[in-house]
This record gives structure tokens, C-alpha cells and sequence, in this order.
């Protein structure tokens, strides 16, 4: 009887010790962060947040079929400061623009890494004016490489930051389907969203799309006005 008692006991101190060990790990200690810069506006390439884009990390000595997802902020930035310092094939993907080839990556402690993508389209020479109850965006449609037809556009209004094709409270859109892809680049739009209150702070945004296999919205920059 005695004999099994210590047996269990070895048993049990083995346990104890090896997830002890397990504990003794260093944690990760290193961190990747950086930017996408839309390559017709060179500015931040603006996107939604969820259903934006993704940063796919590939650990080296890791398993290569399950990456680390970072996704991407509405404002083109992206950042992980919790991951192990190791060297990572890093995969931009699943945005509003044209692949982008897979990138070897160092990561250090903090390691800066930007991007520069081409979008399927951008939004240029935007402005946003108020008037009592009522905003006004104008703005164009520009693209640098010809791909999916163009589908539509749209001005969005927001009583909170966040704003999108998703989260608006306010949407004038409009179907371009069946104009031509020439005629809509050489075009200048004005939409004209009214029932606004007066005095009331929001957040607009112009955003249009093209065919493609997910569907994403290219996106301005985010205007914050005040209703007069």
C-alpha cells in the first residue's frame, strides 16, 4: 500500500513540475505594426473595420498553414505588440485592392513595416460643405489599373466616428451599373444629404466599388462637420 502511495505521489510531483516548467517560458516580446499608403492618393489607404483587409503572419519553425491574422484599422494602419521576435512571411490580403507579393519580415522588438497597395479605385477631390440641415460631398472617382466594372457609389453620414457601408445612419447611393466605366471617371458627383439637425456633430464619408470576388468598398477620408 505504502509503495503505491509514493507511486502516486511521484506521479503527481512529475505533474506538478513539468507544467511548471511549461510556465517557465519566456512570453512573447516582440511586436509588428505599420501601414498601407494607397498608391494614388499617398495617403493612408482607407477601409473599414471588420471586413477591411488582413496582415496573415507565417512564423518561421511555426506551422505554416496557420497563420497569425491581423486585421486592418479603418484608417490603413495595423498593429500586434504580443507576438514572439522571429523572422514571418507576411501576406497583405483580402482588401479593396490589387495582391500584393509576400514579404520576408524580421520582427524585433518594434518593427515598422508599410505597405504600399494599389486600390481597385480612389476617391479624389473630396469636400463636404454644410448648410442648415443638410451636407453636401463632392468629390471623383479615380483608378490607376482598369479591372471589375464599376457597381456604385455613396455618401455616408454617421452620428458616431465609425462610419461605413455598414454603420450609417444617413446614405445617398447611387447604381452605376449601367454607366460606363470612361464616362464615370470623367465625372464630377454631388450628392446632397438633408433631415440633419442643427447644431449636431457627424462623421461623413464618399465610398464606391467594383465587381469583385469580396465586394469591398474603397473609402475616403472621414469628415467631421457640424450642422449649422
Amino acid at each position: 500500500m505504502n509503495m503505491n502511495i509514493s507511486r502516486i505521489i511521484i506521479i503527481v510531483l512529475s505533474a506538478v513540475f513539468a507544467s511548471c516548467s511549461i510556465d517557465n517560458y519566456s512570453p512573447p516580446n516582440g511586436g509588428i505594426h505599420g501601414k498601407l499608403i494607397d498608391k494614388i492618393t499617398s495617403k493612408n489607404f482607407q477601409t473599414q473595420q471588420p471586413n477591411g483587409y488582413n496582415v496573415l503572419l507565417f512564423e518561421k519553425g511555426g506551422s505554416q498553414n496557420i497563420p497569425l491574422v491581423i486585421p486592418g484599422k479603418p484608417d490603413g494602419t495595423f498593429e500586434n505588440s504580443y507576438i514572439f521576435q522571429n523572422e514571418y512571411k507576411v501576406v497583405v490580403t483580402e482588401g479593396a485592392f490589387f495582391p500584393l507579393d509576400t514579404v520576408t519580415v524580421q520582427v524585433g522588438e518594434r518593427t515598422q513595416v508599410d505597405f504600399e497597395v494599389m486600390p481597385y479605385l480612389a476617391l479624389t477631390n473630396v469636400g463636404v460643405t454644410t448648410s442648415p440641415g443638410k451636407i453636401t460631398a463632392t468629390y471623383n472617382i479615380a483608378r490607376q489599373v482598369e479591372s471589375g466594372k464599376i457597381l456604385d457609389r455613396m455618401t455616408l453620414v454617421s452620428e458616431i466616428p465609425t462610419v461605413n457601408n455598414v454603420v450609417f445612419d444617413h446614405r445617398r447611393a447611387t447604381d452605376l451599373s449601367a454607366v460606363a466605366d470612361p464616362a464615370i471617371l470623367a465625372d464630377t458627383f454631388v450628392d446632397e444629404i438633408d433631415g440633419l439637425t442643427s447644431g449636431k456633430k457627424y462623421y461623413v464619408r464618399v465610398a464606391a466599388r467594383i465587381q469583385s470576388a469580396l465586394g469591398r468598398y474603397n473609402y475616403s477620408d472621414v469628415f467631421e462637420v457640424t450642422i449649422p
